[in-house]
C-alpha cells in the first residue's frame, strides 16, 4: 500500500469512528483520480451530502493547464473546470513576464502569485467538487478537520509553474505484442494477466521510477509504455501521453504555528448538526 493510500485509509477510519453515533454514511472513494474527492459524507436525515479532501502535510492540489497562443499564455479549454478571475490573475502574472516563463522546463519554477489569489483558486476549485472540509495532520501528527474557508490558516503555499506530461491511458490491444517483446528484452521472462480488458504484469523485481518507462518505435508522438505499481512485483500497463504542457501546480505544506485546539473533529460535527437543523 502506497503512503498516500494508508494516509487516506487512516483518515477515513478516524472520521468513521468519530461519526459512529451520528446519522450519516461515510464513504471513502480511495483512488488516485484528482478530479474525485476522497471522502463523501451523506446525511441520512435529509439526503444531503458533501465531500472531504485529504491532504498529506506536503502535497499538491488544484492544478490547471495553460497553453501558448499568439505569444501569450491562456487557460487551456480542456481543463475540467472553467477559468475564473483567480486563474486569470495567475495567468496575468505569467504574461507580464512572458519571455521569462515561455521556456519553462519540467524542473519548474516558483511564480510570485499572492497567497490570496492562490488560495482563492484552490477554494473555488474544491467548492466546484462540493468539498466543504480538508483533512490533514499537524506537525505533531494530530488529525485536523479544516473548513474549506479556513484552508489558508492551516497550510503554506507555493505556486509552481512547470511542464508536466498529461495523464496516461489503458494500453490498446494492438500494442500488446510489441509491449511484451520490449518488456522481455529488458527484464526477461514475466507473467502477464488480462483483467477487465486491462493488462497487468508480474516481474520478480521492484522497479525504479525510470525503469517503469519503456520506449518503442511503434508508439506515436513520444508516447511510452508505463508500468504503474499496484503491489510488490505487480504492475498495471499504461500508455503515457505524448503531450508535455505547462501546468500551474500548488504545493502545500503545513504551517507549524497552528494551535492544537484549532480544527478538531468538532468542526465537522457542528457542521453536520447545523445542516440537519436547517433542513
Amino acid at each position: 500500500m502506497r503512503k498516500w493510500e494508508k494516509f487516506e485509509n487512516d483518515i477515513s477510519k478516524y472520521i468513521n469512528d468519530a461519526l459512529r453515533n451520528y446519522d450519516v454514511v461515510v464513504h471513502q472513494y480511495g483512488n488516485a483520480d484528482s478530479t474525485t474527492p476522497d471522502i463523501e459524507i451523506k446525511l441520512n436525515k435529509n439526503n444531503k451530502s458533501f465531500f472531504i479532501e485529504t491532504k498529506m502535510p506536503s502535497s499538491q492540489t488544484s492544478q490547471f493547464v495553460v497553453e501558448i497562443k499568439d505569444n501569450m499564455f491562456v487557460y487551456e479549454k480542456k481543463n475540467k473546470f472553467e477559468s475564473n478571475h483567480f486563474s486569470q490573475e495567475i495567468i496575468d502574472v505569467l504574461n507580464n513576464n512572458f519571455d521569462f516563463y515561455k521556456n519553462v522546463a519540467q524542473s519548474g519554477m516558483i511564480v510570485p502569485v499572492p497567497n490570496t489569489i492562490a488560495f482563492g483558486w484552490i477554494t473555488s476549485n474544491l467548492r466546484n467538487k462540493n468539498v466543504e472540509f480538508i483533512t490533514s495532520v499537524d506537525s505533531n501528527g494530530n488529525k485536523k478537520i479544516i473548513p474549506l474557508d479556513d484552508f489558508n490558516k492551516f497550510f503554506n503555499i507555493k505556486t509552481i509553474f512547470r511542464r508536466k506530461k498529461s495523464g496516461s491511458q489503458e494500453i490498446p490491444k494492438k500494442y500488446y505484442n510489441d509491449f511484451k517483446e520490449k518488456l522481455e528484452n529488458r527484464f526477461g521472462k514475466f507473467e502477464y494477466i488480462i483483467k477487465s480488458n486491462k493488462l497487468f504484469v508480474k516481474i520478480k523485481k521492484n522497479l525504479s521510477q525510470n525503469e517503469c518507462y519503456i520506449e518503442s518505435d511503434l508508439l506515436p508522438n513520444g508516447k511510452k509504455y508505463f508500468l504503474s505499481k499496484k503491489e510488490n512485483y505487480l504492475y498495471k500497463v499504461k500508455l503515457t501521453s505524448g503531450t508535455n504542457n505547462p501546468n500551474i501546480i500548488f504545493e502545500l505544506s503545513i504551517d507549524s504555528n497552528n494551535n492544537d485546539d484549532m480544527f478538531t473533529i468538532q468542526c465537522l460535527i457542528d457542521y453536520i448538526l447545523n445542516e440537519e437543523k436547517n433542513d
